[in-house]
């Protein structure tokens, strides 16, 4: 691909370019080879540069100082080069349009507020670059049509407020977005096709947000808001043989999502000393998977997901249901593998322990635990069985499982150090409800067959319970106060 340095064409320009002054407008339009246009206006109150080129392997070059101005660049054919440059400037803008392959344009705008930049190319091979530093309140428009495209958003050195789009549509494109030490950046990357890669940067700053979707089959996207405040990652993907990652390490109040909708899927999301981090990850597919780290007063987090339409909701903003881990010392472990799986998970205080699993097709699980030292084991098998557990107090303990259909267990644990033991063996429409306060309770609860219900009440302390059920429409209920 042929490229215009930025250096050698202001070699170029010092020998034969056009300077002007005062309000300023320069039109040059050039059709055939190897031409090359090139204009320079300074220090004018209002400037205008506008370049069209038709043919192959042309250069056309506008640089513009202190002004408010604009630059419109516009190329058809192959291998042609566009340079555009915008110094000490506030509400300019630059637009740069090519159509057809080998294409180079490059924009560049330093030091100014509310200036913009765009780029539209569409063929195939065409690269395009956009350079903004120290900038308040700008923003970048890229868009490629074609394939094997190559799109660079670089806003760098501080600023705040500053956005970047890049729309991508076509195979095996390329685009990538960086802020760095920013405040309050957004990038938005949107590609559709089959082997893209998008890669977004907000490293070392405060209230970064990052969007991705992509759709189509073996794309990837990394993102990395390292050492950020307030900063939010979206990917979306839909199609099959994706892969998503996100990291924000090092920072806090950051909020990452991952969503994945196809077959074939991976997801990786890190938060690494992290405080009140959070991370939703939601897929929908077949042999999907996704693992979730997070640390930061020693969170953690884990989820692996397998089958068709499985949902874990752990982040208090986005959901079906509100969740989340909030405090210190919190873990979790969250495995899913079947269809129509669904997992709410809530966690406040410290050192609490919840360990989940899925089998089968339509089982959830709601559970809650507050204050301290709160221990949950829990495995579903089967179809629509479901688990509403709530556990407040310190040292609580709850182990159960329900195999079978349309069974169903409610746990209630307040107090201190109460244990309660629940085991669906087999069958359907089983239900059982545990309820415990004060200290030191135990409950053993087992079932098996069908239609059966138990019920256990303990509001006093050192009490212990057991009901065991085998059969068909059995009731069974034991109050201790």
């Amino acid at each position: 691909m042929f490229k215009l340095a930025p250096l050698s064409a202001a070699i170029v320009l010092a020998l034969a370019g056009q300077v002007m002054a005062d309000d300023s407008t320069s039109n040059q339009s050039q059709n055939g080879n190897q031409n090359i246009a090139e204009v320079q206006q300074t220090v004018a109150p209002f400037a205008a540069a506008t370049q069209t080129q038709t043919g192959k392997g042309h250069n056309h070059l506008a640089v513009q100082e202190n002004s408010t101005s604009t630059i419109n660049q516009t190329a058809s054919g192959s291998y042609n080069a566009g340079y555009g440059e915008q110094l000490f400037e506030n509400g300019s803008q630059i637009t740069q349009q090519a159509a057809g392959s080998y294409n180079d344009a490059f924009a560049s705008q330093s030091v100014g507020e509310n200036n913009q930049s765009l780029q539209i190319q569409q063929g195939s091979e065409n690269r395009s670059t956009v350079w903004q530093d120290t900038q308040n309140g700008s923003q970048v428009t890229t868009t490629q049509n074609g394939q094997r495209n190559e799109a660079f958003v670089e806003q760098l050195f501080g600023g705040s407020n500053n956005r970047a789009n890049i729309t991508q549509d076509g195979q095996d494109n390329y685009a990538t977005s960086e802020h760095i030490l920013h405040n309050d950046g957004y990038v938005q990357i949107y590609q559709q096709g089959k082997q893209n890669f998008a890669y977004g940067d907000q490293r070392d700053g405060n209230g970064g947000t990052i969007n991705i979707d992509q759709y189509g089959t073996g794309h990837s996207v990394e993102v990395w808001q390292d050492t950020q405040t307030g900063a939010r990652a979206t990917v979306n993907q839909t199609g099959q043989t994706n892969e998503g990652y996100i990291d924000q390490s090092f920072g806090k109040d950051n909020v990452a999502n991952l969503y994945q909708q196809g077959q074939s899927n991976a997801s990786w999301s890190d938060q690494f000393e992290t405080n009140n981090s959070n991370t939703t990850v939601s897929q929908s597919g077949k042999t999907n998977s996704s693992f979730t780290y997070q640390t930061g007063d020693n969170q953690s987090l884990t989820v692996n997901s397998k089958g068709t339409g499985n949902k874990v909701l752990a982040s208090n903003w986005k959901g079906d249901k509100m969740g989340g881990q909030f405090g210190k010392n919190q873990t979790a472990n969250i495995n899913q593998n079947g269809t129509n799986n669904s997992a709410n998970l809530t966690q406040n205080g410290e050192y609490q322990l919840a360990t989940l699993s899925q089998k089968g097709t339509g089982n959830s699980m709601e559970t809650k635990q507050a204050d301290s030292y709160n221990e949950l084991y829990f495995e579903q098998n089967g179809s629509d069985n479901s688990l509403i557990a709530d556990q407040r107090g310190t040292d609580n303990y709850a182990y159960g499982s329900s195999t079978g259909s349309n069974n169903s267990i409610n746990l209630d644990q307040s107090g201190y150090a109460n244990q309660s033991y629940t085991n669906q063996l087999y069958g359907s429409g089983n239900s059982a409800t545990i309820k415990q306060a004060d200290s030191a309770n135990v409950a053993y609860v087992t079932q098996g067959g069908n239609n059966n219900t138990a019920n256990v009440n303990q509001s006093g302390a050192y009490q212990s319970a057991t009901i065991s059920q085998m059969g068909n429409g059995n009731t069974a209920t034991a109050t201790q106060r």
